[in-house]
């Protein structure tokens, strides 16, 4: 008989220790969600600047361009042309 409430304690003890295991399960993934979903948001610094390089590099594209779209002779062509070549 007295082995019965032991029994007893005992399933109780383990299906505490299952039971928090599962109530506390979907806590651990919403962390981690939220670490992704952080992670996916956040720039490093180095991606910061690779941004900055390809925003500057396209913006000189388009006054190139601009440019030599105003442009009214070849010599000013040239001119355009040599102007945007020099910091390349």
């Amino acid at each position: 008989m007295r082995a019965l409430p032991i029994l007893i304690l005992m399933s109780v003890a383990l299906s505490g220790c299952v039971a928090s295991k599962i109530v506390t399960a979907p806590f651990r993934a919403a962390g981690t969600v939220v670490e992704t979903a952080v992670d996916a948001t956040t720039q490093t610094q180095s991606e910061k600047e690779e941004d900055l390089g390809r925003k500057v590099l396209a913006d000189r594209k388009r006054q190139r361009d601009l440019c030599l779209d105003e442009a009214q002779t070849k010599q000013e062509r040239r001119n355009c042309k040599a102007a945007y070549e020099q910091d390349d």
